[in-house]
């Protein structure tokens, strides 16, 4: 696969028909999200993917932002898609996957894909975060059991605590937000994933008013999931849970 870590814009957006916000992770880039949406948009989706704040850039802008600015860019790409597409669907990695919860609580996305999103860390990132004033960062290496996979994904490889903290604080406000989430919901977790505990994935499911929702487990993959070893599965669980609600709509 070509590293791109560009924001991307793919099929017809700006027209009429259904479209996809894809959100990236923190410290990624749009390049971990972009698999899925290829795979959409051969299918005639319109498919976008931000850079988040203080992404692409330097390690020092992310630390700077607050989760506030996340989900105000979020919301303003979901309203641009809405102008025009009839449908508007959201799919999201990890802090992506949070922020596309936050987005369905909020505006009427007709459905969301949430991958490896953390409603709550476990305790060594909070232990971290607690020291912050002193230790600013913690290297990073990405999350992702393939070794080529691992070695060209593109993004940060400095992790800033002050970034953890304000995920932290993020998920734990989405969590209490679950109850306003009515749209169907496709989760994508691991169970092999160093980062993001599966029983985020159980929490997610009891906490929300969807009456569609269901998870898949992977079992041979890491972190980040469309760009490792089960990235193929993780965007066929994609195209059929979003064509399948396409295809309601016609019937």
């Amino acid at each position: 696969m070509r590293v791109d870590p560009e924001p991307f814009r793919l099929g017809d957006v700006g027209g009429r028909g259904p479209a996809v916000l894809c959100l990236h992770g923190l410290t990624g880039t749009p390049y971990e999200v972009r698999p899925p949406a290829e795979a959409l948009a051969a299918r005639g989706l319109a498919c976008v993917g931000p850079l988040l704040p203080g992404h692409g850039t330097h390690p020092d802008d992310l630390a700077a932002v607050h989760r506030d600015a996340w989900l105000e860019a979020t919301l303003g790409a979901w309203d641009e898609l809405a102008l025009t597409h009839e449908r508007v669907y959201v799919l999201g990695l990890s802090m992506g996957g949070v922020l596309a919860l936050a987005l369905s609580a909020r505006r009427p996305v007709r459905g969301a894909v949430i991958m490896a999103a953390p409603l709550e860390l476990g305790w060594l990132p909070r232990a971290a975060v607690r020291l912050r004033g002193v230790l600013p960062w913690v290297p990073k290496r990405p999350a992702i059991l393939d070794r080529e996979a691992r070695e060209r994904h593109p993004g940060y490889r400095r992790m800033p605590l002050s970034s953890v903290h304000q995920l932290i604080r993020l998920g734990e406000e989405v969590g209490r937000d679950l109850a306003r989430i009515t749209q169907p919901l496709k989760l994508i977790y691991s169970r092999r994933d160093p980062s993001v505990d599966v029983a985020n994935a159980e929490q997610v499911l009891a906490g929300v008013s969807s009456s569609e929702s269901d998870v898949s487990y992977l079992e041979d993959s890491g972190h980040v999931l469309p760009v490792d070893r089960e990235g193929a599965m993780v965007s066929s669980h994609v195209v059929e849970f979003v064509t399948r609600l396409e295809a309601d709509v016609g019937s």
